[in-house]
């Protein structure tokens, strides 16, 4: 099943209130997706699969920012942190890397943390499961469904 057809269920089965949006072209990156949809970089989130003492986390933060990993390591309580490699990614969250949203199955099975940057904006664009698909949602329904850790983790 493709990515962005995994992210309709999930948005049905939770009743989440967010629209999928499609693009011509690929939005994979911060970049491309700012481009492509008129909202700056700080608006776009990005989910990130990071491993932390071995085990697979997801990070969401800002476009605009970058994860620090000394601050994410004291978030969750570990002492090495790593991005995930791409195959990786498809791995634990089963989709590919530029394809990965917050709103899948896979990633409720993950403790996820969140910016706390994030807050200061209300409508977002999260991943949309595909290259070309990306999801509008207020960020307190982000919050609401995924229940995240909120903390400072980035740079």
């Amino acid at each position: 099943m493709l990515g962005v057809e995994e992210v309709r269920k999930f948005i049905e089965k939770y009743g989440v209130k967010a629209e999928i949006l499609k693009f011509e072209n690929t939005v994979e990156t911060v970049s491309s997706a700012s481009k492509a949809s008129g909202y700056p970089e700080r608006r776009i989130l990005k989910s990130l699969v990071v491993f932390a003492n071995g085990k697979p986390y997801v990070a969401i933060v800002r476009g605009d920012k970058k994860l620090g990993f000394k601050k994410f390591a004291k978030a969750v309580g570990a002492k090495r942190v790593r991005l995930a490699k791409i195959n990786e990614v498809s791995k634990v969250v089963g989709v590919n890397p530029g394809e990965v949203s917050p709103l899948l199955e896979s990633i409720l099975k993950l403790p996820v943390t969140l910016d706390n940057s994030v807050l200061e904006k209300k409508t977002v664009l999260v991943g949309g499961g595909s290259l070309k698909h990306l999801v509008k949602i207020d960020v307190s329904e982000l919050v609401r469904v995924l229940n995240p850790k909120i903390a400072e983790i980035t740079v």
